[in-house]
């Protein structure tokens, strides 16, 4: 007869909820309760799916990253961090970018590569019960890696000085920060303009050494006017080419930290629940 789960609880002297817990690294759990529950689990070789071969070796190497995002600006420099550190611990990442996902599919999907943990990038399913790192959310159930978007916000309000705040595009960004400054009241005629990189209408290419962005953001012209600043998001060359400040996503260092986070989660240590990271604007 298998071991169940309620069996691992009640041999631990825990509840169902709080083994599920373990499982998935919630680093709310105690290491004491945490190393008991191991214990358990080794002892009576609990194998909840197809994923372990026993909990005591999951060793199959592959890390699953999650992105919602598609356009993930600093998608590439999030998992050139992810990869410094994997690397060091023989850990393999696979990717996986779309805008929606299904729970059971992506279930079925970590079981049959047998990954060890995840990072996702958004807001991960509330019944994903694998170690996981969520990256831009806060998530009750997961370890997160949060923007400090309030930081940010008074970044901008000081550089504003008075004037007013324009938000071009539609992009998750723009909308956070939007709430985050609702209470600003600008008094000058000129803007400062948050946008996601987009050209201002009437621009219709700008070309450097690096990339050339040929479109139209749908901007009112009479809104673009002499004096107006520009703040672009991740966007160095192209803020320096229209005079404008780039905010500065650390995507290399959250992945840096997401990775290492998740191994430590892996390894049964404690790592903080929720953590901040700071914008920068050039």
């Amino acid at each position: 007869m298998s071991v169940t789960m309620a069996d691992v609880a009640k041999e631990a002297g825990v509840d169902k909820a709080t083994v599920s817990r373990v499982l998935r690294g919630d680093p709310r759990i105690s290491s004491k309760t945490r190393e008991k529950v191991w214990e358990v689990i080794k002892r009576l070789e609990y194998k909840p799916n197809a994923l372990a071969r026993g909990l005591s070796e999951r060793k199959s190497g592959l890390i699953s990253v999650e992105v919602e995002e598609q356009q993930f600006s600093g998608l590439n420099r999030f998992l050139k961090g992810i990869n410094r550190i994997m690397a060091t611990v023989n850990k393999e990442p696979i990717i996986y970018v779309a805008d929606d996902f299904e729970a059971s599919f992506l279930r079925s999907r970590f079981v049959a590569h047998k990954v060890e943990g995840i990072i996702w990038v958004g807001s991960p399913p509330p019944d994903v019960d694998f170690p996981l790192i969520a990256v831009g959310e806060t998530i009750d159930k997961h370890v997160s890696i949060v923007p400090f978007w309030e930081d940010l916000a008074q970044m901008i309000i000081k550089l504003a000085d008075g004037r007013r705040i324009v938000f071009a595009g539609d992009t998750k960004p723009n909308r956070t920060l939007k709430v985050k400054l609702k209470g600003y009241k600008g008094k000058g005629k000129n803007s400062l303009w948050v946008c996601d990189g987009t050209l201002p209408k009437g621009i219709g290419r700008l070309i450097n050494s690096n990339y050339e962005i040929d479109q139209d953001s749908g901007f009112k012209e009479e809104y673009f006017r002499k004096g107006d600043m520009l703040l672009l998001f991740d966007e160095r060359d192209f803020a320096k080419a229209m005079g404008g400040y780039c905010i500065h996503f650390p995507c290399f260092e959250m992945g840096v930290l997401a990775a290492k986070l998740l191994v430590n989660i892996l390894r049964h240590r404690d790592v903080p629940f929720k953590n901040l990271v700071r914008f920068s604007i050039e």
